[in-house]
């Protein structure tokens, strides 16, 4: 028999990630990450997933520690360049696939690409909220 009192226990296991995701989007540089790494550190938590939370622990200590605008940028940045390296090689691989023939590989790249793309836009997105 449906109860509501565990549909709404429900709901609120559900969609708190969601409201979480949606409070961290809202903020931008070192504050946007502690938030994120406090909710995966509560959902450790949560989960009971000990390991993972004191990892999470210790990775907002050294956030909170070590954290600026301009090295998160940097690293960015970085990320971005080895972004549109693995984009290049994907390229090439697709390239050499298509030369061979190989409609499996073709398929295989053309993912690894619109994957990379997706990942290259949102690095990009990143870097215009940092400045």
């Amino acid at each position: 028999m449906f109860k509501p009192a565990s549909f709404v226990v429900l709901l609120s296991l559900v969609a708190t990630p969601i409201f979480a995701a949606t409070d961290c989007a809202a903020m931008q540089g070192c504050e946007r990450k502690f938030c994120e790494i406090q909710h995966e550190l509560a959902q450790a938590q949560a989960d009971g997933n000990n390991y993972k939370a004191a990892g999470l622990s210790r990775a907002l200590e050294n956030a909170k520690t070590h954290c600026s605008n301009e090295q998160l940028k940097t690293d960015l940045q970085q990320e971005l360049s080895e972004a549109e390296q693995d984009l290049a090689e994907y390229q090439a691989d697709l390239k050499q696939a298509q030369q061979d023939a190989d409609a499996d590989k073709i398929t295989k790249y053309e993912g690894k690409m619109a994957e990379e793309r997706r990942k290259i836009a949102e690095l990009q997105q990143q870097l215009t909220e940092l400045e």
